[in-house]
């Protein structure tokens, strides 16, 4: 089993490709923080910006860079490395497919698109074991064959503004994602959180039935000896590779599971909380409640904004 997959898929997304940035000269331009489970990123289509995170250095992106933003923190795009403020510069709207922010330059120095990707609440599991910023070099750094193409057909499809190039763009957003997450899930030294786990192939069986057993009660001996493994060394390789107890981690992991059905529509609360191992529907309704701050019905109704499935 691809457990990456198996976890990705588990949380699905909603990719939008809505700015696209030219701009010439000394500039600064501030973002704020976006809402919980967006993520926010940039592609370097041309020229050299400057990102700046709190607490961090600046990383200078080139072109063909690509940077994200998992918890789509506050951050400071500028031309240089300085904290220098400039007016916002002016915008039009290009084509219908997404907002083109220039100051007018016909040669500008700095050509970037700009999007989220839309997790809503549910990805907090996901997003909170990655690092604040994935930078993914382009051709000049590492050898990414994937990206490439990707920042090219993006580039071709805000050009080209066909029919359906918005919905082309929010696709390539949610791949794009995706290859940050393996090419940081790869590299990193020591991942912690649901992605910690992944990485530890002596507790690959135990990923593998909490991704896919949600169902069934799970209880730490039966994970502990899907792996071979005593109690007590499960537990300590456990908290060890993901920083958290398996059954705090795989509470979260129902929860978040719950919680896209429950966006999705169609199940009653019963079914959705048996599918996540409740037989009672009582007791699935105060798990929800502890975890996510609401009860299922009123977390549906804030979401989706549709009358509860009786």
């Amino acid at each position: 089993m691809d457990t990456l997959s198996e976890l990705l898929d588990a949380y699905p997304a909603r990719g939008n490709l809505d700015v696209r940035c030219q701009w010439s000269g000394h500039w600064a331009f501030p973002h704020r923080a976006e809402e919980a489970g967006s993520v926010r990123f940039h592609v370097v289509l041309q020229g050299r910006v400057h990102i700046k995170m709190e607490h961090a250095p600046a990383i200078a992106l080139m072109a063909g860079d690509i940077v994200v933003l998992p918890a789509g923190d506050r951050h400071l795009l500028s031309s240089h490395d300085d904290k220098g403020q400039a007016p916002p510069p002016r915008s039009m709207i290009e084509d219908g497919v997404l907002e083109l922010r220039t100051d007018g330059s016909a040669t500008p120095d700095l050509d970037m698109l700009c999007g989220r990707i839309d997790f809503g609440a549910t990805a907090t599991t996901l997003l909170s074991a990655l690092p604040p910023c994935l930078h993914l070099p382009g051709e000049a750094g590492l050898p990414m064959a994937a990206l490439a193409p990707l920042v090219s057909l993006m580039r071709s499809e805000v050009q080209a503004s066909a029919p359906g190039a918005r919905n082309v763009v929010g696709q390539l957003s949610s791949l794009l994602f995706v290859l940050a997450v393996r090419r940081w899930w790869l590299q990193a030294e020591a991942p912690q959180g649901v992605l910690g786990l992944l990485r530890e192939p002596r507790l690959r069986p135990a990923a593998i039935a909490m991704l896919s057993r949600q169902h069934e009660p799970l209880a730490i001996d039966e994970l502990a000896a899907t792996c071979h493994m005593s109690r007590a060394s499960f537990l300590r390789l456990f908290e060890r590779s993901c920083g958290t107890p398996p059954a705090q981690l795989l509470a979260r992991l129902r929860m978040d599971t719950a919680a896209v059905r429950l966006e999705r529509g169609g199940e009653s609360v019963a079914v959705i909380g048996e599918a996540v191992g409740f037989q009672s529907e009582s007791a699935f309704i105060r798990a929800f409640e502890r975890h996510k701050g609401m009860s299922p019905a009123a977390y549906r109704r804030s979401t989706r904004h549709e009358a509860p499935v009786s």
